[in-house]
């Protein structure tokens, strides 16, 4: 069995880094009247800040929650929730060979045993490396954070061709994976479609783990009531064997793929756009 990445995550996200850096570098050369010049680590203009996110991460997507204490213009405390799904590399999104006969808008993934939820708690600092926030509001800081993460394995659910009725209509079933019905989940031929998001919920399993993440922020307009914030960097999510197997004496790693190895350890490289506002 083969598989092929579907798209090159890295790759995009190196555009975009060097996109938005190039436009970093040319609004703070800019000059401006309206933000002060001669501020103090003791100058506090806002105290706290509520921001929203979406992520870009190497294998998957993620929105978070951040709640800020600010401590002065160079220290802030950042206390984050964040929830992101996480793929295996080796993901294909395919059409059904049905596709054109039965009208089939959802594909599928050929391969994928489950899918991987992870619900992060972090509290960490920015520190403000730029001294040109100073001058134009651009805060360009250091961001690294740490705490505690819940992975959520759940079953990925197939439709799958069981036969045909006496009026030619396909007879379909909505399985997981197992080693007894592997010819048959594994059969791109066999395959309707993905079952749907709300199959598999009830045999999910629950991973304790933790998440650490280090990154550089930029800050449009520091001094302004609304944030508009970018973040570039890295973190690594590690867990624990699966607590029900730990309790059955049978503990078992994250199995994402058919045929491949159960991993504990996903490092990925993102991409992070926050709005908020500032108080």
């Amino acid at each position: 069995m083969k598989f092929s990445r579907n798209w090159q995550p890295l790759s995009f996200i190196a555009a975009l880094i060097c996109a938005f850096v190039g436009t970093i570098n040319t609004y703070a050369q800019a000059p401006t009247t309206n933000t002060p010049d001669q501020l103090t680590a003791d100058d506090v203009v806002f105290k706290r800040e509520f921001t929203l996110g979406a992520k870009l991460h190497s294998n998957g997507f993620g929105i978070n929650a951040n709640f800020v204490k600010i401590h002065n213009i160079f220290k802030k405390t950042v206390y984050e929730i964040e929830i992101m799904d996480i793929h295996h590399p080796k993901e294909k999104r395919q059409q059904s060979p049905f596709a054109s006969t039965q009208g089939i808008i959802r594909g599928f993934v050929f391969g994928k045993q489950n899918s991987f939820y992870a619900i992060n708690a972090t509290a960490g600092r920015v520190r403000t490396v730029s001294e040109k926030a100073r001058r134009s509001g651009i805060g360009i800081g250091v961001y690294y954070a740490g705490g505690f993460s819940l992975g959520l394995q759940k079953p990925y659910y197939l439709s799958v061709i069981k036969g045909i009725a006496p009026n030619n209509t396909l007879i379909k079933e909505n399985i997981a994976y197992s080693p007894e019905n592997e010819s048959l989940f594994l059969n791109p031929n066999l395959i309707y479609s993905a079952a749907g998001f709300r199959y598999g919920w009830g045999d999910t399993k629950i991973f304790p783990g933790i998440q650490t993440k280090v990154a550089i922020n930029f800050d449009w307009a520091s001094y302004h009531e609304f944030v508009k914030a970018l973040e570039v960097g890295a973190m690594v999510n590690a867990y624990m064997p699966d607590l029900g197997g730990v309790f059955e004496g049978k503990p078992q790693g994250i199995q994402l793929m058919v045929n491949e190895k159960p991993n504990y350890f996903f490092t990925n490289l993102y991409l992070r756009i926050m709005l908020g506002k500032r108080w």
